[in-house]
């Protein structure tokens, strides 16, 4: 009899151990009391679907490699490009005849740190891609130099329409 009750025993506390489906749920968290206001706070997704990424990383390689078939297949028919001292605002091919121009004589290597692609959860209105990295010169007298990049790339219907360059000189180790 005693081992019945043993037996009765495990089988009770192993049933008491069993984990019990959850039926809590858990609460979305409030917007945080940001010090500024805005229409719509936190109104981005992130982009899973990778085209944006690939077209925003595909133009970085064709200027990377001088590749100006690629270059032109990445950016609508027109563009807005700011950078580091100007705007640039024109067609497709003058974009592209401008990069060129930009890079003659010169060998670049980009080392990409990261990228993040972004929608707006308002029905897909801003599609933006964010791509940090480092650029690395090399002159015809063999001069180096580099540079840190954040491009943020406006993406409408595949293409690039709005490029914003923000660059970070430093000077490279051993000079």
């Amino acid at each position: 009899m005693k081992k019945c009750y043993v037996v009765l025993a495990c089988a009770s506390l192993f049933a008491a151990c069993q984990p019990k489906p959850a039926t809590e749920t858990v609460a979305s968290s409030p917007s945080p009391d940001y010090p500024y206001k805005i229409k719509n706070p936190d109104n981005w997704m992130i982009d899973t679907s990778h085209a944006n990424t690939m077209t925003a990383l595909n133009a970085l390689k064709a200027y990377e490699t001088k590749d100006t078939v690629l270059m032109k297949k990445c950016i609508g028919d027109s563009i807005t490009f700011s950078y580091d001292g100007g705007v640039f605002k024109g067609t497709n091919a003058q974009f592209v005849k401008m990069a060129a121009t930009m890079s003659t004589g010169i060998t670049t290597k980009i080392k990409v740190d990261d990228w993040e692609a972004v929608v707006g959860k308002d029905v897909k209105k801003h599609e933006w891609v964010s791509i940090w990295y480092t650029q690395y010169n090399t002159d015809m007298k063999g001069k180096k130099d580099s540079v840190e990049y954040l491009n943020d790339m406006l993406i409408k219907n595949g293409k690039i329409i709005k490029l914003d360059e923000y660059a970070r000189h430093f000077k490279m180790p051993g000079k």
